[in-house]
């Protein structure tokens, strides 16, 4: 049987994406590949245009464009600009520490990933070492040229016009970092940025969950695994993501089923017990390094010290959650914050109703199961957003009461039986919580009403269905 080729839906090897994915994802939450490139785009202008012959174009413009008579002149000036240019390329750096101390200690540490890899600050510190960089190239381009060489009057204009442009890129650049420390805007990207991550996660795992829930595949008991059968992890840390479809490939040349037991943004420690090999290569055909095929399915299993937005839904929810965390915290006593956070999770909630099964099944092109695997289901996700925030707001009914309309909310976009009973739950909880902690009578009928309101509607969507 040949194994299946995997491509994403652009047509590029799907071995090949999840080999840089981890890689991507440091580079574009970086403040200093960006930088980089505008530094060797800033060499290579100056290059070009202290070589450019300029004497034609300088004498075809008006009289008062301006014109250098002397190298040393440019150099004069080119120094200077370079000295003012290097001040406010410290100022903005100065200003962004600032701005992720500040969110750091007000918004949580995990959001500083956002600020970090945010286009318009990476561009506009680029765009200052870029021009930095065509400065410096400059000079010592200029400083290997005689009094009878020609005077670089587009290296001089070039570089005028960077400093220039610098200049209003630094004022852009403070404007959009005091608007991006605002606790609303920061949410909205957050949330955004998890609305991106549970799209692109349901282009990879809608069809395997949907055959999952259909043919009722079920994992393993880890303690019922046979010893030569076991995937144990290999080191400790977070699984940052796995790549499905290459294990597929891996089990039909194998001839095996792959099941995993752990999922993306779960912390394993080296030796669990992760999954299973079923039926054992070993007996069956000697042909099959067994080394070979456990070093290659580790290989496929992605881990390391810090979880990734990228691959994994809960970790961008705990973004948005830990935002509502400190809000409600003493020290800070922002109910509004929180009450914001509430509201834009609902809004990215109903999408995750999609994963609606806790598990994965993959299959090869005769319908034969190669791999199951335990994946982040609704629930998850819901316990992920609501049950920190909920204990923390149990006596501020202000906060508990928009946690009750997002649930009513989301009951009436309910896609499944047992979400429906999860989002009740959850109703339930939010009562007790303020049945136990809110001390007024009037603020406890008032959370109770919102709460009967999801149950009400629940009840009645029910009889609806049996009608």
């Amino acid at each position: 049987m040949s194994p299946r080729k995997a491509h994403d839906k652009n047509g590029v090897p799907l071995k090949m994406f999840h080999r840089f994915i981890r890689l991507w994802e440091m580079i574009s939450h970086s403040l200093w590949f960006t930088p980089l490139l505008y530094a060797v785009g800033g060499a290579i202008l100056a290059l070009l245009s202290i070589r450019l012959p300029g004497g034609d174009l300088i004498r075809s413009l008006p009289d008062f464009w301006p014109r250098f008579g002397t190298i040393e002149t440019v150099q004069d000036l080119t120094s200077t600009l370079l000295a003012t240019l290097v001040t406010m390329t410290t100022f903005a750096l100065s200003v962004t520490m600032v701005v992720l101390t500040l969110a750091a200690g007000s918004l949580g540490p995990r959001t500083i990933r956002n600020f970090m890899g945010d286009p318009k600050t990476q561009n506009s510190l680029g765009s200052f070492v870029g021009s930095i960089l065509f400065l410096i190239t400059t000079l010592v381009i200029m400083g290997e040229q005689g009094e009878g060489d020609q005077i670089p009057q587009i290296a001089a204009m070039a570089g005028i016009t960077l400093f220039v442009v610098s200049l209003f890129v630094l004022i852009l650049f403070v404007h959009h970092l005091g608007r991006s420390i605002v606790a609303d805007q920061v949410i909205h990207n957050v949330g955004a940025n998890l609305e991106t991550t549970i799209s692109s996660s349901l282009e990879t795992l809608k069809s395997p969950i949907e055959r999952a829930a259909k043919i009722k595949c079920a994992l393993p008991d880890a303690a019922s695994i046979q010893s030569e059968r076991i995937i144990r992890a290999t080191k400790s840390g977070y699984v940052q993501g796995i790549a499905y479809d290459d294990l597929l490939e891996l089990a039909i040349r194998a001839d095996i089923k792959i099941a995993l037991t752990i999922r993306a943004g779960q912390h394993v420690i080296a030796g669990d017990i992760i999954g299973e090999i079923s039926p054992y290569p070993t007996a069956r055909d000697s042909n099959i390094d067994t080394d070979k095929l456990r070093e290659d399915i580790d290989t496929e299993i992605m881990i390391g010290n810090q979880r990734t937005a990228l691959l994994d839904i809960e970790f961008a929810l705990r973004q948005l959650v830990e935002i509502a965390l400190r809000a409600l915290s003493p020290g800070i006593n922002d109910p509004f914050t929180a009450i914001a956070v509430i509201y834009r999770l609902g809004r990215a909630l109903p999408e995750a109703m999609r994963f609606h099964y806790p598990l994965g099944l993959w299959q090869d092109d005769q319908g034969k199961e190669r791999i199951c695997a335990h994946l982040s289901d609704f629930g998850g996700m819901l316990d992920a957003a609501f049950d920190q925030i909920r204990q923390s707001a149990a006596a501020k009914p202000d906060v508990l009461l928009p946690m009750a309309e997002v649930l009513e909310s989301l009951v009436g976009l309910a896609r499944h039986p047992g979400q429906q009973e999860i989002l009740r739950e959850h109703a339930r909880l939010i009562e007790r919580a303020a049945a136990r902690d809110v001390p007024d009578a009037t603020d406890r009928r008032a959370v109770e009403r919102a709460v009967n309101r999801v149950l009400r509607q629940q009840q009645a969507k029910d009889d609806y269905s049996a009608a």
